[in-house]
């Protein structure tokens, strides 16, 4: 199982996505792949920060279609999860190794669930000790 990140979506939801990521997503079995409350979060928070026009109405619809399609593959950053962050953040910061709060969340939650992640940006991820899949490079 497969925990998206906020940058792989993102990617995804672009008119024309990198040729190695729409590459990657289209050979992984969609009931595989999840998303976290947090990257949904990040993604309407984005969609709502822009200006009102042609490309937040299409951004828009795009997340409302996502999240249709992840209908019952959204996971939530719940009380398993808070416990992982504290415990990953304590072991990064013992470690001398930064734990950004919304990476730091998705790691959590993928954690706790035993998921591994895809994601640009594995300094967190790594940092929890999860398994790092970039959708960018895989396949190279």
């Amino acid at each position: 199982m497969i925990l998206l990140d906020t940058n792989v979506v993102s990617e995804a939801i672009k008119p024309e996505p990198h040729p190695s990521v729409r590459a990657w997503l289209d050979v992984q079995a969609a009931e595989t792949l999840f998303l976290s409350s947090i990257t949904v979060a990040e993604l309407l928070y984005g969609v709502g920060a822009m200006p009102d026009g042609k490309r937040k109405d299409l951004l828009a619809v795009r997340i409302d279609s996502l999240l249709d399609q992840f209908d019952r593959r959204v996971l939530s950053f719940d009380t398993p999860a808070a416990r992982r962050y504290a415990d990953l953040a304590v072991k990064a910061r013992a470690a001398g190794k930064g734990f950004p709060t919304p990476d730091g969340y998705v790691a959590a939650i993928a954690a706790a669930h035993g998921f591994a992640v895809a994601s640009r940006d594995a300094s967190a991820f790594d940092a929890a000790g999860l398994t790092v899949i970039d959708p960018w490079t895989t396949g190279d």
